[in-house]
């Protein structure tokens, strides 16, 4: 597997996207925030979204489009107006605008999704939109860093990545964007995911593989805990590479490509996220379960006096130690050892030595530093990702609508 630089999902074959600024949010700027990817031929496509009980619009159309059992040519995209909370008349905007990008771009029909990302309670200005639309096609390329633009909302930089898997009988390549810097939590994110192959893959086989990354990526990263009503992962396999993955080696390192891109691009959301200054990877080793594992990493990487703590460059160990109990996970606190990188600073509940303070602080002073929770208490470990939590988060959450 080798990673091709500057690319993202127009990098496998046959995929091209557009993107254009329509002012969808109101406020007469010129950001790029409307856009479309197609293949040029139908893919097979599964997806993965929140599990909010509110579910925005979008999302419940894409569901029920793809379990219609229709081949999949492409997905509109706009940021700055999340179409959700907005009933009957959001589901028709979504069929309204998926119908003319249908018939503009000369697609079969019902082959379009939609996903949307922004603001919360507006309806999308379909007038608009639709007139926009018009334009796409004569803006479509075969690069995308103008589509991974206009899925933004408070990102700083795009975020994409592509890598060529090379097999005996030919290549084939995996490419995908991302949008997501707040409301970051589990099950997935405030975060719009497109991933695409050229690789022949069936429908089950796209689906099983796309759920296995989502859990050890998307679903393993936070910024502030909170789930959105929009969060949404689509992979598109439409094939043109002529290379069949589905058989069980071809399968595992297909497994292994999409792991690796889902998860790095995953990194790329927290290190993004709203006002962080710090990225780190929260590791939790030989505890009872997965399950628990995980579970007891999320506690520490969602606790604000933690996230706080990476900001202040403290190396206040006893909140690390009090959300690890408070996760309720099995554990012994007098089994417990804690290390910041490679510095161990906690043996069996207690602090090492008070000396230690210095070299631990200097640590959480650099951009990225990992901690490990040693449970000493089984054989399954899990690693998360977060961020800290700073001032300028809550002034770009005070002033999101304006």
């Amino acid at each position: 597997m080798n990673i091709i630089k500057n690319a993202g999902v127009c990098a496998p074959l046959g995929f091209s996207s557009a993107a254009t600024a329509a002012d969808i949010k109101g406020n007469g700027n010129d950001k790029l925030d409307y856009g479309i990817l197609v293949s040029m031929i139908p893919c097979e496509v599964a997806a993965v979204f929140t599990k909010n009980n509110v579910k925005a619009p979008p999302l419940i159309f894409a569901k029920e489009r793809l379990a219609s059992g229709n081949k999949i040519s492409g997905i509109l995209v706009n940021s700055g107006n999340a179409n959700a909370c907005t009933g009957k008349e959001g589901m028709e905007k979504c069929r309204i605008l998926t119908e003319e990008g249908e018939k503009v771009l000369k697609l079969d029909r019902d082959s379009l999704l939609i996903s949307s990302t922004g603001v919360i309670g507006e309806q999308l200005p379909v007038n608009k939109m639709k007139k926009h639309l018009r334009d796409l096609p004569e803006l479509l390329t075969g690069y995308d860093e103008e589509f991974a633009e206009c899925i933004l909302t408070t990102d700083t930089r795009t975020k994409r990545l592509a890598v060529l898997v090379e097999t005996e009988s030919g290549a084939y390549v995996i490419g995908g964007v991302v949008k997501g810097s707040g409301m970051i939590a589990p099950d997935m994110a405030t975060m719009l995911s497109f991933i695409t192959t050229d690789a022949m893959i069936s429908e089950e086989n796209l689906k099983k593989c796309l759920n296995s990354a989502v859990e050890e990526s998307f679903n393993s990263i936070t910024v502030d805990g909170d789930m959105s009503t929009n969060d949404s992962v689509f992979i598109f396999a439409n094939g043109l590479s002529g290379i069949n993955i589905n058989t069980e080696k071809h399968l595992q390192e297909f497994q292994k490509s999409l792991n690796f891109l889902c998860r790095e691009l995953a990194k790329e959301i927290v290190k993004d996220g709203e006002g962080a200054t710090k990225f780190v990877t929260i590791r939790v080793k030989n505890a009872a379960s997965k399950e628990e594992a995980k579970r007891c990493g999320m506690k520490i990487a969602n606790s604000p006096l933690v996230k706080t703590m990476f900001f202040g460059e403290d190396p206040n160990w006893g909140r690390l130690m009090a959300c690890t109990g408070a996760s309720l996970v099995t554990m012994q606190e007098d089994k417990v050892d804690i290390y910041f990188n490679s510095l161990k600073y906690v043996e069996n509940g207690v602090l090492i030595d008070k000396k230690l303070e210095k070299e631990a602080a200097a640590i959480m002073s650099e951009e990225s530093f990992s901690i490990t929770i040693d449970l000493n208490i089984g054989n399954s470990e899990a690693e998360v990702y977060t961020s800290d939590l700073s001032y300028d988060y809550v002034k770009i959450n005070a002033d999101y609508r304006t």
